[in-house]
């Protein structure tokens, strides 16, 4: 069966909270099932715009291209969009090129609106179905174009008007101000102060900078000592630290900003004096900000590419924290690390091992192998919960009792019994409403179930683009390592740091099936969510299922472990790995 890789896009977050998600993912499905073909990964640019090709450039079709260009995709597969427009909204001349060069690899585009199939037996048939696809892009390249405009055109006039009445443009503000309202209305805006005010947080911050610490000691000491951050909810974090420096709003500034042709956010003007109350002198900003200046010319500073961390999104303390990616510059006294987040500020985690990149980046990418997918797995046979079509029969069930009982209610109108049947209409509609949402549910987790095929593909992906790497020259190194890095996240929920080893997990599409003695060993198990609580429209309150409130399984791939005892009572050793298959 040929391969088919669905892409679904939309470009504002609260698109997420409509249909958009769902009836992108059934077409693309309902597609490739009549069409002979197996989707084997479901990419996501959820909430990133297309306007300037951000998704080619950076998100999970960008991705894909650079597999396209590594040649990993089988000639013979297919793209499938609902439209060119979730491709790119980029001027015509700038996504052309991308489009053409998936054709030209072999690779079929599919636009679910028109049911379209874009390769190079259909262009070289009719060259004019190239043409009705340059109509698509050009008008969703304008339709945007437009927006975007409009968009500027009003935020340009705030923009004025600011600079004429010298009044606030919005209730946005640092965390160390507090917005009100005069007497007449007008927003007005006031240090936070007071012992515990977060404005003192700012003072003691630009003077702990000035007095030679950096960001990181002086997350610690706010950590340590109990304060709360203003600009995240877990705890302080250096980059939270860097910006208060370097922000001109601690001295009261104001800057507007507009957006170029690039979609790059630039000053629209000189800042605005005065716009808010000043948290430092201009002294004490410029000091702090010429410390932290030649702290970075002198410190590792950070990694320069972004395909430097093999595991980014993936790596996290067994705490629950992200691992934190560290440059402490040059060997032999610097290098990469990893460590945990969290008990690098001081912030509850006590696993403060530094894990060397290059080593962990070496672990995992001999010890990844296939056959430890799907060889000791085996399914149990009873399912958690209906179906999606077990639930479309319980709703249709309820709906003709429901329509019973109106019909009772409007032959016995004006009478008592009436008010029974209208009860349990209402009842009724309640009933629907709740397995509607676990209807909802259900079919989610049903598209959601990891394809262990497609994480087989992804593996075996990495084990032969982890040959090529060494011998790889730099410009070729980027583009296996952003393929590596996709492939990883394909086939790993996360790669999790324990003090003692490194673990990969692998989720299940099934609850396994226990064997005498439980589980079997190689298997994790997370507990579900409690449900949410739901206020139906007669004011009861149900808990509603959902796919955060359902046990998830996985398969634990233990890349490397040095755990004291274990290499004691094997006489010793720097550490232990499991064999890889051949």
């Amino acid at each position: 069966m040929k391969s088919a890789y669905s892409y679904i896009r939309f470009s504002t977050p609260e698109q997420a909270k409509g249909d958009s998600f769902r009836r992108q993912s059934e077409k693309a499905a309902d597609w490739a099932k009549e069409h002979g073909y197996r989707i084997v990964d479901e990419m996501h640019d959820l909430g990133v715009s297309a306007f300037r090709g951000k998704n080619t450039k950076q998100g999970r079709l960008g991705a894909f291209l650079a597999m396209i260009e590594a040649k990993l995709i089988e000639e013979g597969s297919v793209l499938i969009v609902e439209s060119l427009d979730r491709f790119s909204r980029s001027q015509v001349r700038e996504v052309l090129p991308d489009f053409l060069n998936v054709i030209n690899a072999g690779i079929g585009v599919v636009t679910l609106a028109d049911g379209r199939l874009f390769d190079i037996a259909s262009l070289d048939k009719d060259n004019f179905s190239l043409l009705a696809g340059l109509i698509v892009m050009t008008r969703a390249h304008e339709e945007s174009q437009r927006k975007s405009e409009r968009v500027a055109a009003a935020w340009s006039d705030k923009r004025l008007q600011l600079r004429k009445s010298g009044l606030p443009l919005s209730d946005r503000i640092p965390g160390w101000l507090i917005s009100e309202r005069d007497a007449e209305g007008r927003r007005t805006f006031r240090l936070d102060e007071g012992e515990e005010g977060k404005a003192n947080i700012v003072r003691r911050i630009f003077a702990e900078t000035v007095q030679g610490r950096g960001r990181r000691a002086i997350v610690k000491g706010l950590n340590r000592d109990g304060k709360k951050s203003f600009l995240s909810e877990a705890g302080w974090q250096p980059s939270s630290v860097i910006k208060i420096i370097r922000a001109r709003t601690t001295l009261g500034e104001y800057q507007p900003h507009k957006r170029d042709e690039k979609g790059r956010l630039i000053p629209d003007g000189d800042p605005v004096k005065n716009y808010y109350p000043p948290v430092v002198d201009e002294d004490l900003w410029v000091r702090a900000n010429t410390a932290v200046t030649v702290r970075r010319r002198d410190g590792g500073g950070r990694p320069h590419s972004e395909v430097a961390n093999l595991i980014r999104g993936l790596a996290r303390c067994s705490c629950g924290s992200a691992m934190q990616f560290l440059n402490k510059g040059k060997p032999p006294k610097g290098g990469q690390y990893y460590v945990c987040s969290s008990a690098a500020r001081n912030d509850g985690c006590e696993n403060k091992r530094l894990w060397n990149a290059k080593n962990v980046e070496r672990h995992v990418l001999q010890q990844i192998d296939p056959a430890r997918v799907v060889a000791p797995f085996e399914p149990a046979e009873q399912r958690r919960g209906p179906s999606p079509q077990e639930f479309d029969l319980l709703i249709a069930e309820r709906t003709a009792m429901r329509d019973a009982a109106t019909d009772a209610a409007l032959r016995n109108a004006g009478k008592r019994v009436a008010a029974v049947y209208e009860q349990r209409v209402e009842t009724l509609n309640d009933e629907i409403e709740n397995l509607q949402r676990r209807r909802e549910d259900a079919a989610i987790e049903e598209r959601s179930k990891p394809d262990l095929s497609a994480t087989q593909s992804a593996i075996r992906t990495v084990a032969a683009l982890a040959e090529k790497l060494d011998k790889a020259s730099g410009e070729e190194k980027i583009s296996l390592r952003t393929a590596i890095i996709q492939q990883l996240r394909t086939a790993y929920t996360e790669i999790s740091f324990r003090p003692y080893a490194i673990v990969g997990l692998i989720e299940l599409p099934e609850k396994p099936k226990p064997r005498k003695s439980g589980l079997p060993n190689p298997f994790v198990v997370r507990s579900p969510a409690a449900a949410k609580p739901r206020k139906m429209r007669n004011g009861q309150v149900v808990a509603i299922d959902s796919e955060k409130s359902r046990e998830r399984y996985f398969l634990r791939h233990v890349f490397f472990r040095d755990d004291p005892e274990e290499l004691a009572a094997l006489g010793g050793g720097k550490g232990i790995v499991t064999p890889r298959y051949s």
